[in-house]
């Protein structure tokens, strides 16, 4: 793969995990939480219309490269333009530990 420059790397996503903390009433309330922000080089994959229990839906794939970093989980969720995508999938090393390519999905 070509190496990619920083001039790239030009849109701003939000990492986030899903985080336990407490209220006000000391109950435990569960929540996605942004650890990072990052910039990103993002790229269309796919776009997928169907039906599923007998609901249309559309959903729009989309690749997220960013500068290599550790603790990046399938289970985690990105933000990007104010729209949640999940990631699918383990993200990519590229270029030995350079850089991560997330693929992700709209969450809809």
């Amino acid at each position: 793969m070509a190496s990619i420059s920083a001039g790239e790397l030009d849109r701003r996503v939000e990492l986030q995990s899903y985080t336990t903390t407490t209220n006000a009433y000391n109950e435990d309330v569960q929540a996605w939480s942004t650890y990072a922000t990052v910039w990103a080089k993002m790229e269309f994959h796919t776009s997928v219309e169907g039906e599923a229990s007998a609901r249309q839906y559309a959903e729009m794939g989309l690749y997220f490269t960013i500068r290599y970093r550790t603790g990046l989980e399938p289970n985690h969720q990105l933000v990007f333009e104010d729209k949640t995508y999940r990631i699918v999938g383990r993200p990519r090393e590229i270029d030995r530990r350079k850089f991560l390519k997330i693929q992700a999905s709209l969450v809809e």
